[in-house]
This record gives structure tokens, sequence and C-alpha cells, in this order.
């Protein structure tokens, strides 16, 4: 699987772990205003790769509290593993159990975990950032450090390209920009 480019930061100070907390939040901001544009009777209908809007977020939920437990499970010196079929398989389950899960619901699980994962980024002790964890997108593993980022970031980034791509939603053109608006053509 090709990893895409993505911009790390550094976690060492507070400032920079409330940057990442600001990014993570504006991604889910992101994924909202995108759930929020697209009607209500097509919350249930396959829209992404497949993925209903619903299944979509249960997903994304889904991997939040998943790689929470991977990061947490690393800081103790386990390093759990999902091979790539295992990843396959759970992520099919999924979009089947997900897809026709209340919108409302899965938006209330994402504001939490919002919190869960801020509270974790700005408590997570510093000397932990170099211990290895389990990406099961890419199959390797990588840092903690980046882990967060991977996994409550660029995760959540990814699925959002995508979703916009399908709704016609151009991003903002930079942070503190308008909304995303629809495009013309769609």
């Amino acid at each position: 699987m090709q990893e895409e480019a993505h911009d790390y930061i550094f976690l060492d100070g507070t400032e920079e772990r409330e940057l990442l907390i600001d990014r993570i939040g504006r991604a889910r901001q992101g994924v909202r205003l995108v759930i929020d544009s697209v009607p209500e009777d097509l919350w249930y209908t396959p829209r992404y790769h497949g993925w209903t809007p619903a299944a979509m977020l249960g997903h994304l939920n889904l991997s939040d509290n998943l790689s929470l437990l991977l990061l947490r499970s690393a800081l103790l010196g386990l390093r759990l593993k999902l091979s790539a079929r295992q990843l396959d398989h759970l992520n099919n389950i999924s979009a089947r159990l997900f897809q026709k899960r209340l919108v409302a619901a899965s938006l209330r699980s994402m504001e939490r975990n919002q919190q869960r994962m801020a509270d974790f980024v700005l408590h997570l002790p510093i000397n932990k950032f170099s211990l290895q964890v389990y990406n099961p997108g890419t199959q390797t593993f990588t840092t903690v450090e980046r882990g967060l980022q991977e996994f409550f970031l660029f995760h959540w980034e990814d699925h959002l390209k995508t979703m916009r791509q399908v709704e016609g939603i151009q991003p903002p053109a930079e942070p503190g920009a308008a909304p995303p608006s629809r495009s013309d053509n769609m």
C-alpha cells in the first residue's frame, strides 16, 4: 500500500500538541460539514467507495477506538498487529454493521472521541513518543508520536478528501477560511 506524504508535527510542547488537537478538530468538523451537506434520505445509500455516510462515520469512530487501544497497548510494551486480511475483514464487517447506524448517534460518538483524543494527546508523556505502534493501514510499525497523527488526523483527512470529492465540495483555501461550499458543476 502506497503511503501518502504527510506533514508530521513534533509534539514536544503544549503549543504543538494544541496545534495537532486543532487539526484533529478541523478534520472532524470537515466530515461533519460533508455529512450535513448530504440530504438525510441519502445517508443510508452507498456513496464513498460503496460505503454509506452512516457506515463511513461508524468506521471512523470505530477506527478511533481501535487506534486508541493500539496506542495504549504500545505504551504498555505490547506490539499488537492486524494483518491486511484481518483489517479488510474488520472493515467489511463495519461497513455492513454501520451502514444503517443512526447518523446522530455517530456524530455524538465523534464528539466524545474528539475529546478523548485531545486528552490523550495532551497527557501523553514525551518519553513514550518513540515507542513502536503498529499501523494496520500501512502494515508497518511507526512511533507513537507519528501514530497519533496517522490514526487521529491523517486517516480522517484521507476519508474527508474522498467524501468531498464525491459530494463536489471544495475544501477551505486555508485554515480559518469560510466553510466548504459545493462546486458549481455538481
